[in-house]
Order: C-alpha cells, then structure tokens, then sequence
C-alpha cells in the first residue's frame, strides 16, 4: 500500500491549544508572558489586579457597578487593544496603602486614566477648595465600596470586563 498524503505531513511542531482556566477560550501553552493556566489576555489582567488585591471577578464587578464607564468623567472603554495594557487603572486610598499597590479594601474603583492622574492631583488640594462635583461625588461614594460592586452574576466570572467590555455575548446578568 502507498502511504497517503497525511503521512507525508510532519506533525512534529504542533501543539494543541490548551484551554484557559478562567475565560475557558485556547491557547498556545508555549507562549510566553502567560500566568499558568491561562491565556494572555486573562494573564494580563491578573498581572494589573495582583498588586492591589483584585481577582478578574472583583474587576469585573467593579466594572458591572460603574456601569462599564469611568464613574468620573463617564467615558466608555476604549482599551489600547486586546494584548495591550487595559484602558483602565485601578484607583485606591493612598492614606490606607502608603506603598505601591493596596490592601484590596481601599480600591475605590476604575478609571480612566486622565481621571486617574487627575484623581491624584485633586486629593492634594485643601477641601474647601475642591469645587468638582463629580470628583466630590466619586470620592465620597467609591463604586467599589457599594453593594452591587460584589462578585453576585455569572457574568463576573467568565471573561474579561476591562477588555471585552459591558456589549460581549457571553455576558450574563444571572444571579449566582
């Protein structure tokens, strides 16, 4: 018998794609940059929410609160790409954490980042000038400090708020 035309094909290099623990989408298990386990993607947002504490879920609930939108200046997602950085920074109390990084509890949200760089410049004014309403309003109530900031929906489990923001087809508002 003759050997067919698959035979002739080296299969040698391929590897199958492994299956993210956390967004259950594949991967190549010999890229590089990846937290174990999990795709880049996922890998990049365990990366930012590590130092203060945050898993994706906590993120992604933080996000569901703010209603996916900077709760200062109301602008939507518009992240730098799927494998860039995130479009959001994580806000905390830096008179809870003197250090770089939180204890998780003093997370007061995400921002923009010009909120966030303007956030920083507005704490250090003397309160009775600080005339910004929504500033006031963001500082005084933090979206991560409510209620419905709490990992509560399947959809704060699967996927990557920060990235694939509040309009992807997998996003579930079912209670857990």
């Amino acid at each position: 018998m003759g050997s067919s035309w698959i035979d002739a094909i080296d299969f040698g290099d391929m590897v199958e794609d492994e299956i993210c623990d956390h967004c259950i989408g594949g991967y190549d298990p010999r890229e590089r940059g990846r937290v174990q386990g999990h795709c880049r993607e996922c890998s990049a947002a365990i990366r930012q929410g590590r130092p203060y504490n945050l898993s994706i879920p906590r993120m992604n609930a933080i996000l569901r609160a703010q209603d996916d939108a900077c709760p200062i200046c109301g602008e939507l997602a518009g992240d730098y790409g799927m494998e860039g950085r995130s479009f959001w920074q994580i806000d905390h109390d830096h008179a809870c954490c003197n250090r770089n990084g939180s204890c998780g509890r003093c997370v007061r949200g995400m921002l923009c980042q010009p909120c966030n760089l303007r956030v920083a410049w507005y704490e250090r004014l003397p309160r009775d000038i600080r005339d910004w309403p929504r500033m006031n309003n963001y500082l005084d109530d933090p979206p991560a400090k409510r209620p419905e900031a709490g990992v509560s929906t399947v959809g704060d489990l699967r996927g990557i708020r920060a990235r694939d923001g509040s309009f992807a087809g997998w996003r579930s508002s079912e209670l857990l």
